[in-house]
């Protein structure tokens, strides 16, 4: 939980402009270091923004990951094969959060694969899960649900177990 909350940190760094530079340099170097964690943790924490709204507005938690998107100009009938590449990409980042909710060893898998092929695909990666992250903690405030500091708030009302347990949001999926 403590790195989770470091992540949270700084992913919500990353999303102030005046804070973003020192954030995201932070997070790549996390990515450079442990890129399955560190990738892993920021889709646990869009996970969370997921059940988030789930409770909110009763929309099932693997429908608010579906319509998690990628933001930007590149859709669109002129650039398909654009398209069809960031969509890609996006879909493992998806996929990661659906690890999280789940804690499906498939989908666990298939993740892990994702952030080692090709070779060197984790820092973009890492720039989709944000822009990704930005978007739901944008959705989430459109739905009256503050997005900040909610890992942190979590930390303080549990404790972790004495066995290891699974850390996925499985019962609501």
């Amino acid at each position: 939980m403590v790195q989770i909350v470091d992540l949270e940190r700084l992913a919500n760094g990353w999303l102030a402009p005046a804070s973003r530079p020192q954030s995201e340099r932070h997070l790549r170097e996390q990515v450079a270091e442990d890129p399955l964690r560190t990738m892993r943790g920021l889709c646990w924490l869009m996970a969370m923004g997921v059940v988030a709204i789930h409770l909110r507005t009763g929309w099932a938690p693997a429908a608010v990951v579906h319509d998690l998107t990628f933001p930007g100009i590149w859709r669109g009938a002129e650039a398909p094969e654009s398209e069809r590449v960031w969509e890609n990409l996006a879909e493992r980042v998806r996929l990661g959060v659906l690890a999280a909710l789940t804690d499906d060893p498939d989908s666990a898998a298939r993740f892990h694969e994702c952030l080692r092929h090709p070779p060197g695909i984790t820092p973009i990666l890492l720039d989709y899960a944000l822009r990704m992250l930005a978007d739901l903690h944008q959705r989430m405030i459109d739905h009256g649900i503050d997005p900040r500091e909610m890992a942190g708030t979590l930390a303080l009302y549990t404790v972790d177990p004495q066995d290891r347990a699974t850390a996925c949001f499985r019962p609501l999926t």
